[in-house]
């Protein structure tokens, strides 16, 4: 029993980590969301004015400089998702570490990406060289807007790298992190002497 204990302690704890880099790599992306839901609902078509008298525009560039801190480094995306693929295995769930490792360092950057362009509107310039400035809401969206025109790049060089390196642990995991079998029990196995006699 203690064993046992022990056992789902463990798979508790890995899953405690999974989530913790799950966090630390989509939480920005889903705060740029919740910015940009709360214009969704108050009904702020993209543009300079300050919408329904708030200031988000201020709050979308602070949260996109955020999310780009971890969205545009290919390191961290990485070293973090294979953190994630690693307490997913240890968890025994290789197919939940697989996906972690396949779709955590592209969402990561692409969805602060999206939320840039459904809120460029026309005049407000997004480019590689950051040439131009774009006001959304009330405040000038300087970089936070710019760095979204590279991201594709960078997806495209991360994609094939974190495929390939899905494709290598989900074998891995799929033969030593599979969910074991368990053990018969004392009662499971006095009930099948009986039914053999």
């Amino acid at each position: 029993m203690q064993g046992h204990d022990t056992h789902a302690q463990k798979r508790h704890t890995a899953l405690t980590v999974w989530g913790v880099c799950v966090t630390i790599l989509l939480g920005p992306a889903l705060l740029v969301w919740i910015v940009r839901a709360a214009a969704f609902g108050a009904q702020c078509a993209p543009g300079p004015d300050l919408c329904q008298g708030m200031l988000l525009g201020a709050g979308l560039r602070d949260t996109l400089s955020l999310a780009w801190l971890v969205g545009t480094d290919a390191f961290i995306l990485i070293a973090v998702s294979l953190v994630a693929t690693l307490a997913a295995f240890v968890a025994h769930r290789p197919l939940l570490g697989t996906l972690s490792m396949l779709l955590l360092p592209i969402l990561a950057p692409v969805l602060p990406m999206l939320a840039v362009y459904t809120s460029k509107y026309d005049g407000c310039p997004i480019s590689t060289d950051g040439i131009g400035s774009c006001t959304l809401w009330g405040a000038q969206m300087g970089m936070s807007f710019h760095t979204a025109a590279s991201v594709p790049d960078m997806v495209y060089g991360l994609a094939d790298f974190s495929f390939a390196l899905a494709v290598v642990l989900g074998i891995l995991g799929w033969c030593f992190a599979r969910p074991r079998p368990k053990a018969p029990t004392q009662s499971s196995v006095l009930a099948m002497r009986r039914f053999d006699e």
